[in-house]
């Protein structure tokens, strides 16, 4: 067999035990944020139509997705994001539902990234999107959802850094830069190279007022709200989109921090995100320890219309799953829920194996995380095994103790052991 079969498609990896464990705890955070807020779960398909998913994912994305032909001759790609897809869903099989609908999806997504710290090829993420209100409170409830669930997580000095498309695609609308040449402006954007998106407008034929303009918006960056908004006013005051654009940032901001969030935003007036289907506010949030973003998110109003042909406003956030655990590691944020205990039950011989294991089902059942000994192994190996699995509590089972209604109860944190009646062993364990 070839010896590249050993180890994971490149930018594939295996989550052991340890990691797989950190993952769900973060995925069962999300998932009780959504009960929270009254997001629902869906599940939408790993494969989609190409056409679906390329449609407003922004050519860099494009070319990195992973595309092919199925048996059945259909172009199709393996899911780069899930706001497509939930367009998808929406438009198909949801358009009727009361607004809003609030939906909430957590998976596995694929992109053919150059693999490095906190980016992967296959990578996850909690996704949350909340469709048919265009009103900035719905923006304000999802960004601070953002901050709510990096705060539930214990993520310590985290910033989100905003800005609104309305405000540069009102720039240059007025400019009369049709939207394809705006997107590839924006994607110069996203790569934080100001200077060839300036020298593209300029070729697109834009007006030295124009690039004026931009210039000096894209030196606009800050903390200070009321201090960026004014600033950002006077720089694009002969341009009314972009005002109201300032206009709409400048509300939603507000309510979040006047929501008694410990929210923290940094406004950058030159900042644009990849994905093509976003019309207003857009935002990323980032952790002093990384510098990558460690989820991300904006409105877009017009993405279920393209599928529908209905005008259905929306707004949505995908928060990375591994870039998360990863901050949570810088950071030495534990994963595990205190207390937490693990029991293995070891019988000491082989004619009181069914009393031990109605041991383990009645701890189980009792809440208490239980394996049993069901290598026949001694005593002496199972309690050295125990000790390097991070085993708590072994129960040992013997004859004589269970003729009395008892087992042996092993402390493995202070090596201290008792006898326990067997009625009593689950509230032992606990206290």
């Amino acid at each position: 067999m070839n010896s590249s079969f050993r180890q994971p498609v490149r930018g594939m990896r295996d989550f052991l035990p340890n990691e797989a464990e950190k993952l769900r705890f973060i995925e069962n955070t999300a998932r009780r944020l959504a009960e929270l807020y009254g997001y629902d779960e869906v599940i939408t398909p790993i494969i989609e139509h190409y056409d679906l998913l390329a449609a407003k994912i922004g050519e860099e994305n494009r070319k990195r997705m992973y595309v092919f032909e199925d048996l059945g001759g259909r172009k199709v790609a393996l899911r780069p994001e899930f706001t497509a897809s939930i367009a998808r869903l929406v438009s198909t099989r949801l358009l009727s539902v009361p607004k809003p609908i609030k939906l909430f999806s957590v998976g596995s997504l694929y992109r053919y990234d150059e693999p490095q710290m906190g980016r992967y090829r296959e990578f996850w993420q909690a996704n949350y999107e909340l469709v048919g209100s265009n009103r900035p409170e719905a923006d304000a409830e999802v960004l601070g959802l953002t901050c709510d669930f990096l705060e539930t997580l214990g993520i310590k000095g985290y910033t989100i850094k905003v800005n609104h498309v309305g405000i540069l695609r009102g720039i240059l609308g007025r400019e009369g830069i049709l939207e394809e040449r705006q997107n590839a402006i924006m994607q110069l954007l996203d790569d934080k190279e100001w200077d060839k998106a300036l020298r593209l407008t300029r070729e697109y034929g834009a007006s030295s007022k124009c690039l004026e303009t931009l210039e000096g918006l894209f030196g606009i960056r800050g903390e200070r709200r009321e201090v960026i908004t004014k600033n950002m006013t006077e720089t694009v005051e002969d341009y009314p989109e972009a005002l109201y654009s300032i206009s709409n940032l400048n509300e939603i901001i507000s309510f979040v921090e006047n929501s008694g969030l410990d929210a923290k935003f940094y406004f950058e007036a030159g900042f644009a995100r990849g994905l093509e289907y976003y019309t207003g506010i857009i935002f990323e949030a980032y952790v002093p320890e990384l510098g990558i973003a460690i989820g991300g998110g904006g409105r877009y109003d017009k993405l279920i219309e393209l599928f529908s042909g209905v005008e259905v406003p929306a707004v949505g956030v995908a928060l990375g799953m591994d870039r998360i655990m990863l901050a949570m590691e810088k950071q030495r944020i534990s994963s595990s829920k205190a207390p937490d205990y693990k029991v293995l039950v070891v019988p000491v011989e082989e004619s009181i194996i069914s009393e031990a294991l109605k041991i383990s089902f009645a701890l189980r059942r009792s809440g208490i995380k239980t394996e049993m000994e069901v290598m026949r192994r001694g005593l002496s190996r199972s309690l050295s095994d125990a000790s390097k699995k991070g085993i708590t509590h072994v129960v040992i089972v013997g004859r004589k103790e269970i003729g009395e209604g008892k087992v042996v109860l092993r402390d493995m944190r202070d090596k201290v052991q008792e006898e326990v009646r067997i009625k009593e062993l689950s509230s032992k364990i606990k206290h």
